[in-house]
């Protein structure tokens, strides 16, 4: 989602449920200044002409490069029939598309914190394998994806910003212009309720994880990025008996720094298994799980785009077109 600024209150982590923002570091940008992710030329080449010529190299040639993919998803919603579509969405309709696709295509889905253990325990983590995350934690994850992964017995992990549990209005981070207004089903943006948090809580296929308390700006703010943690966590525990959760940034790209450095180490801290960024590729055997990436599932992305990003091909090919672009410099 397209990040917003959040100034600090006064009530920092002192009861569950109270909103803590961190205020943004003097003299960086506020994250509204910055471009989208998939809105700039690049990403847009990338996605939608890397994808389809991805997928079909991993057709031909199969995977290539080691390690496993992540998926991420946020909403998944049907489209209103007026005004824009909503971003970062893959309709009920694709996500089973998808889903079934990779199963199809012999793509075998574990869950996070099955690899988590694997890598602990220094075991080979099956090519084959991907792993599905969504982020923020939409009402519509219970309502239309939690129906789907039952049916093809999917294992995932939700990734909750817990400030907005049971918030009656759109996330503050929501970069839809229709999320909150009259007219457009509540189900496409709506944040979870605790009741439906604890639905998933409870079913065996799904974990709760960490997405910050409040999804603010953590850039450069690692201590503050820790106690928001630390509040999330507590939320988590006390709301739904999580204990050891994984952790997803916000925003999550490390090279414009979300993610990595002091704010992995910040999150190492506050004792969450794992953090998860954006970065588009594939986990490799030796990978930091605290620098882990994923590859965004976009609502135009088919099974075979998908099985591409998984394959590794896709990562191949945006370093092919990086290079292109910058005249084989650090290629």
């Amino acid at each position: 989602m397209s990040p917003v600024s959040q100034t600090q209150t006064s009530d920092t982590a002192s009861r569950p449920g109270a909103v803590v923002r961190p205020a943004d570091a003097p003299g960086r940008l506020s994250p509204r200044d910055l471009p989208v992710p998939n809105d700039s030329p690049a990403w847009r080449w990338k996605s939608r002409s890397a994808g389809p010529l991805a997928g079909w190299l991993n057709r031909v040639f199969g995977p290539c490069g080691e390690g496993f993919g992540i998926l991420m998803y946020h909403r998944v919603a049907r489209v209103p029939v007026e005004g824009p579509h909503p971003t970062w969405n893959v309709t009920p309709a694709r996500f089973e598309r998808q889903i079934a696709g990779l199963l199809d295509r012999g793509w075998t889905p574990l869950s996070l914190g099955d690899v988590l253990s694997r890598h602990r325990l220094g075991l080979t983590i099956p090519r084959s394998s991907f792993v599905v995350t969504f982020d923020d934690g939409y009402a519509n994850n219970v309502s239309d994806a939690l129906p789907i992964l039952r049916k093809y017995e999917v294992p995932a992990t939700v990734f909750i910003a817990t400030a907005y549990l049971d918030r009656q209005g759109a996330f503050p981070n929501d970069d839809w212009p229709s999320a909150g207004t009259g007219g457009v089903p509540s189900i496409t943006w709506r944040p979870m309720t605790t009741e439906e948090g604890r639905q998933l809580a409870e079913d065996p296929l799904v974990d709760l994880g960490c997405h910050t308390h409040t999804h603010a700006d953590f850039r450069g703010q690692p201590d503050l990025l820790f106690e928001d943690l630390l509040l999330n966590r507590a939320v988590l525990e006390e709301k739904f008996g999580v204990t050891d959760p994984a952790f997803a940034f916000p925003y999550g790209t490390v090279s414009a720094g979300f993610a990595g450095g002091t704010l992995s180490d910040a999150a190492r801290r506050a004792g969450v298994t794992c953090a998860l960024t954006t970065e588009d590729e594939l986990v490799g055997p030796d990978a930091d799980p605290f620098v882990w990436g994923r590859f965004t599932a976009e609502g135009y992305d088919t099974a075979e785009t998908l099985a591409g990003k998984l394959g590794g091909w896709f990562t191949r090919l945006r370093h092919v077109f990086d290079a292109a672009r910058s005249g084989g410099k650090g290629a």
